[in-house]
């Protein structure tokens, strides 16, 4: 076993921008803007190795559009990360009927590079919110080479490739694949697949997806939005977290496994997650307001991490949101909305069930006015 990143237990209190109380410091009329537009550079922190479970969680701003004007995308993510165990999208931006429509195809989506597709889709209001988890299931093998496991190719000019059809390319190369199913059993989903929160007043927009394996569980989150006006700012501070932070409370309780939420949470916690942080307007603009910081704090506070500040508590510029209005992503101007939120004891390094190892933003990744967050966590 490497040795572990994480020397010590680390909770939501240990950034270097909290206060006595561990909640964000309020920001007060008159106090200097800050402007940090340099990006760190982070090393990393372990080499992965056949017990690693990455997770990848991307808010693509609609999934039909990503498709269109950047077709090779999520073969490209596969095939640079290496096929991960997990991948969330968010905004997925569809209905029932687009996912189901044999024309479009969405429910082969990656099918033919071994996973399976579990989606949730808005029923309040069309082309809305919405949330997909594409589980790996299986493994691709050239049964021509001897069971060689097979890499992605980038085929940049079709969607066939990752909609399960069978190119001419293919035919014409001989190629001749096989999938099959991944042999360890804690890369698995243990229990049926849980969608939405279990309140119907939360549970009409397809926010949210929950999978179980046997050493923790997953809920992948598209968190709602608090308005231009912060018209949903009361719903979303004494509401949805509220009642978010009791469904996960629940959950592990009842398996006595960690757990981990994920996705774009909507929030720029800490100093260091804005890079303009001080501007006046940011007190009443959603994601920035302090009663989104101070709800995200409480539910932090309650026995959990934002696993990426606290693997890089003094990081600057590792923004994952970006305006495309203003042009902001080249100059980096940015915030921070999309995290891994864990159980605390998954930063132990003794923990007996799962451990998190690194975490990471993937920039170079285009497509989206987000781009893809990775965990990486060592299995026991």
């Amino acid at each position: 076993m490497p040795k572990s990143s994480v020397k010590k237990k680390r909770t939501a209190n240990d950034n270097s921008d909290n206060n006595a109380t561990g909640k964000p410091k309020k920001t007060k009329i008159g106090d200097p803007v800050q402007c940090i537009t340099s990006r760190a550079e982070l090393s990393r922190l372990w080499e992965p190795n056949n017990s690693c479970f990455k997770i990848i969680s991307w808010n693509v701003n609609g999934i039909r559009a990503l498709l269109k004007n950047h077709p090779s995308s999520l073969q490209d993510l596969l095939h640079s990360q290496n096929y991960p165990n997990v991948i969330c999208l968010q905004e997925t931006k569809l209905q029932e009927a687009h996912v189901e429509d044999k024309k479009l195809g969405l429910r082969r989506l990656l099918k033919n590079e071994g996973y399976e597709s579990h989606w949730s889709c808005s029923t309040a209001k069309s082309g809305y919110a919405g949330t997909v988890i594409f589980i790996r299931t299986h493994e691709k093998i050239d049964v021509k080479k001897e069971g060689t496991v097979v890499q992605p190719q980038k085929n940049k000019g079709s969607l066939d490739s990752f909609l399960g059809i069978k190119s001419k390319n293919n035919e014409e190369s001989g190629s001749s694949f096989s999938l099959v199913p991944l042999k360890n059993t804690q890369f698995i989903s243990t229990e049926e697949v849980q969608i939405g929160l279990g309140k119907s007043k939360h549970d009409q927009e397809g926010r949210a997806i929950t999978i179980h394996f046997p050493a923790f569980s997953l809920t992948a989150l598209y968190v709602p939005n608090s308005g231009q006006k912060l018209e949903r700012l009361d719903y979303r501070t004494k509401e949805w977290d509220v009642d978010l932070l009791t469904y996960m409370q629940e959950i592990e309780s009842r398996r006595g496994v960690p757990v981990i939420w994920l996705g774009d949470l909507n929030v720029a916690h800490k100093r260091l997650d804005v890079y303009n942080d001080g501007a006046k307007h940011l007190l009443k603009q959603a994601g920035c307001t302090l009663a989104e910081k101070e709800s995200f704090s409480r539910q932090l506070e309650a026995g959990y991490v934002d696993a990426f500040r606290a693997l890089h508590p003094n990081a600057e510029g590792q923004y994952t949101y970006w305006s495309q209005r203003t042009f902001a992503r080249e100059p980096n101007k940015g915030l921070r909305l999309d995290y891994f939120v864990c159980s605390e004891n998954m930063m132990v390094c003794d923990n007996e069930h799962a451990v998190v190892r690194d975490s990471y933003m993937l920039f170079d990744v285009k497509g989206s006015d987000h781009c893809p967050i990775v965990l990486e966590i060592e299995l026991k």
